[in-house]
């Protein structure tokens, strides 16, 4: 098998969920790939790169997942996409630390704005950018979060038992709605208030 990027990034996602973040390292992928460890650095050169290569990866896999029917509004597509984004993250050990700060190393995967038909009746572009990443960060933030008290499913960190309230221990799913809902609440009050900077039509 020939040595790719693509061939890396998979067996890294693959023992990630044996070893976690911490304890995943090139030299074990080279070990999994049987190659030795200098021959990934024509690849990756670090684990930095290696981190970006897997994000990308997680990112191509879940496309299908990530894509909103048509039928849907703009701001239930984006309610979608932030969904299919908690999803694609959880299917791995500390997958939200590894999505977190990553460069996507395939430009070709990001899609078209989610706001795009706002945005060509006159929404200012930064604008509806900013708001949206702002759900986005919040979808990474929650699922690190959740990761740290349940790393994979049906497993669950005791440390978290008697320290924790019910904002932590309770359903994950509906904390991760009500939560969703009230930065998607807030992201379109703040785009519909007149008289913030980038509000109304781009001049």
């Amino acid at each position: 098998m020939a040595l790719t990027r693509q061939n890396i990034a998979r067996s890294g996602l693959k023992l990630l969920n044996e070893v976690g973040l911490n304890g995943l390292t090139l030299r074990l992928i080279a070990a999994d790939l049987g190659v030795k460890a200098p021959a990934l650095y024509w690849h990756v050169k670090n684990k930095q790169e290696l981190l970006d290569q897997m994000a990308t990866q997680m990112y191509r896999d879940s496309a299908a997942q990530r894509a909103a029917p048509e039928s849907l509004g703009e701001w239930e597509a984006v309610a979608h996409g932030a969904r299919a984004l908690r999803s694609m993250m959880l299917a791995y050990r500390d997958g939200g630390k590894v999505f977190s700060g990553t460069y996507l190393a395939d430009l070709s995967l990001i899609g078209e704005h989610p706001l795009r038909r706002s945005i060509e009746s006159g929404l200012d572009e930064r604008r509806a950018s900013r708001a949206t990443f702002t759900v986005y960060c919040f979808v990474i933030g929650y699922v690190i979060e959740e990761q740290a008290v349940r790393p994979m499913p049906g497993e669950f960190d005791e440390r978290y038992r008697e320290t924790a309230g019910e904002a932590v221990l309770g359903d994950a799913e509906a904390r991760f709605d009500d939560g969703l809902s009230m930065v998607l609440s807030g992201a379109r009050s703040w785009l519909e208030t007149p008289g913030q900077p980038g509000w109304g039509p781009p001049v």
